[in-house]
């Protein structure tokens, strides 16, 4: 995967402004706990990992926090939280209320999730068998900028791969259906856990996505 041609045709460059041992640390906290907070409750069980986060947004190149989320989903019940989540988005007569897949979400477009599996095998990044049915779920994703930012902070002469891959990624597989997402959720459920999860997660992809963009040339 070479570097990516930008608009012009040209290839893009990392600015020296960017400052990785600072910023990349906080950027991985923060996708992944994303990526633990809209994961299925029936899969993994992250409460106990989430209840350690707090702070975890210290560090961004950005205003941003995590930590009013982290606490209500230690306090939520596990049963409710399951029962949300799988009415939004794993149960339906016509398939899941809002889809939490991309490639379900944006209508099945050609070559999404062949598009996604390139990124994940060029760079390493290997599902569980259990998981690997589904690599476009939003969970998995933001999984996959997790390893690339936690990557970004310590891998040396390679850095810009990383960095490079994460502005690719997100502009092609985060920044076009993240917002319509968490729209469609909060029309749905408004006001609930997951609305709100959502809500901060496009939030937070627009904010990284306009800084990355000022650190890549």
């Amino acid at each position: 995967m070479s570097a990516p041609a930008n608009r012009a045709g040209g290839e893009r460059h990392v600015s020296p402004l960017r400052d990785a041992a600072r910023t990349a640390p906080a950027r991985c906290r923060c996708y992944g706990i994303f990526s633990e907070l809209v994961a299925s409750p029936h899969d993994v069980d992250v409460r106990a990992r989430l209840s350690e986060r707090l702070g975890a947004a210290e560090g961004l190149p950005f205003g941003f926090t995590l930590d009013e989320l982290v606490r209500e989903h230690a306090d939520c019940d596990p049963v409710r939280l399951g029962a949300e989540y799988s009415g939004l988005f794993e149960v339906g007569s016509q398939g899941p209320p809002a889809p939490i897949r991309e490639d379900l979400g944006t209508g099945q477009k050609a070559g999404t999730r062949e598009d996604i599996v390139r990124f994940y095998d060029y760079f390493g990044y290997r599902l569980a068998e259990r998981f690997a049915w589904a690599p476009d779920h939003l969970s998995v994703e933001l999984e996959f900028m997790h390893y690339l930012a936690y990557h970004e902070a310590s891998a040396g002469d390679e850095v810009a791969s990383y960095q490079l891959a994460q502005l690719d990624f997100a502009e092609r597989h985060l920044a076009n259906w993240v917002a319509p997402f968490a729209a469609a959720v909060a029309r749905l459920a408004p006001g609930s856990f997951y609305a709100r999860v959502l809500q901060a997660l496009a939030d937070f992809v627009t904010r990284d996505l306009a800084w990355q963009r000022t650190t890549i040339q």
